[in-house]
C-alpha cells in the first residue's frame, strides 16, 4: 500500500513538474511520409505521452499518429488533436484479434497489423524520451528494415533452440520465460529466430506484421504452454519479439544508446531511454531528462 501511494505522489510530482510540455508547440506531421506512430494511452499517462511522442517526433516526421484508446477522457482527445495536426482514435475494445489474447497490449499489436498493410509503423510507448537525433531508426526508415528495442539479455537474434536453453537457465513462472523454453518445441523451430526484446519501441517496415502470421504463432504458443498461461499479461511482447527477429534484414538497437532507465545506469550518450517499471521516477532522472526536452521544443 505504502509503495503504490509513493507511485501516486512520485506520477503527480512528474506530471506536476512536466505540465509545460502542454504549452509546447503543436506536431506538423508530413504527408509525404509513410510513417505511422502507433501508441497504446489511457488518461493517466497523458502527460508523459505528449513528452514521448513530441520529442520523438522532432527527428522523425509522421505522415500521423493512431491511438488504441484504453480509457482516454474526452478532453484528452480534444487535447491531443490539438497538438498532432493527424491523429486518429482507435478504441481498445473495437480492435478484432480474433483467437488471440484480449488485452495486455493485443490490441495495439493487431492495429500495428493493420495500419502495416500501408505504413512502416513504430510502436512507441508512453514512457519513453527521445534525446537526440535517433541515427539507427533514421537509417531503418531509409532501407525499409524493421527494428526492436534490445534488452540486456536481447542483443542480437538467435535461433529459437539458443533462445530455449538461455531461457531455461531460469525458473520464472512469467509467461515469457514460460513461452521462450517451450521455443525449442515449434513446429520448424529450426528455421525461425527469436529476440528477447522489448514491445514498447519497434518498427516494421510495410508488410511485415502480417496478422496471419501473429494468429499462428500465438496459436502455436497456446498449444504449447495452455491457454491459461498465454493469455497472461505478457504474450504479446513474446509475439512481437517473434515477429521483429524475422523480419528480413532486421535490426536490434543497441542498448548502449537506446537504454532502460536504472539509477546504476549511464546515460550520458543515450539517443533514447525507456523509462519503465520501478525504476520510472527513481533518482529523479526522468523529469530532468523531460524537463531539458521541454526547454528544447519550446526553444
Amino acid at each position: 500500500m505504502i509503495a503504490r501511494i509513493k507511485r501516486k505522489i512520485d506520477r503527480a510530482w512528474f506530471n506536476f513538474r512536466c505540465s509545460d510540455i502542454f504549452n509546447t508547440p503543436p506536431i506538423k506531421c508530413d504527408p509525404a511520409s509513410d510513417v505511422l506512430i502507433v501508441s497504446q494511452l489511457h488518461h493517466p499517462d497523458m502527460t508523459m505521452f505528449m513528452l514521448a511522442m513530441k520529442s520523438f517526433a522532432r527527428f522523425v516526421k509522421p505522415q500521423g499518429f493512431v491511438i488504441v484508446d484504453d480509457g482516454l477522457l474526452p478532453e484528452d482527445r480534444h487535447i491531443l488533436s490539438n497538438h498532432f495536426d493527424t491523429i486518429r482514435f482507435v478504441p481498445s475494445k473495437g480492435v478484432p484479434v480474433g483467437a488471440c489474447p484480449t488485452g495486455g497490449c493485443w490490441e495495439r499489436l493487431f492495429t500495428l497489423s493493420q495500419e502495416n498493410n500501408d505504413h512502416y509503423v513504430i510502436q512507441l510507448d508512453s514512457d519513453t524520451l527521445t534525446l537526440s537525433e535517433p541515427t539507427e531508426i533514421l537509417e531503418c526508415l531509409a532501407q525499409k528494415r524493421s527494428f526492436t528495442l534490445g534488452t540486456s539479455t536481447g542483443r542480437e537474434t538467435v535461433g529459437f533452440s539458443d533462445a530455449a536453453r538461455f531461457a531455461h537457465m531460469s525458473t520464472s513462472n512469467h509467461v515469457q520465460s514460460h513461452a521462450e523454453r517451450a521455443l525449442a518445441n515449434y513446429p520448424g523451430h529450426e528455421h525461425l529466430k527469436y529476440v528477447r526484446g522489448c514491445a514498447g519501441f519497434t518498427g516494421f517496415a510495410k508488410g511485415q506484421l502480417l496478422p496471419e502470421k501473429i494468429q499462428e504463432f500465438s496459436t502455436q504458443m497456446e498449444k504449447l504452454i495452455g491457454k491459461a498461461k498465454w493469455h497472461e499479461w505478457g504474450s504479446e511482447q513474446v509475439t512481437s519479439n517473434f515477429m521483429a527477429a524475422n523480419a528480413p534484414d532486421s535490426l536490434v538497437l543497441p542498448v548502449e544508446r537506446y537504454q532502460f532507465w536504472s539509477p546504476k545506469v549511464d546515460n550520458a550518450k543515450a539517443m533514447f531511454v525507456h523509462f519503465f517499471g520501478e525504476f520510472r521516477f527513481m533518482g529523479g532522472m526522468y523529469v530532468r531528462q523531460a524537463r531539458r526536452v521541454i526547454q528544447q521544443l519550446s526553444a
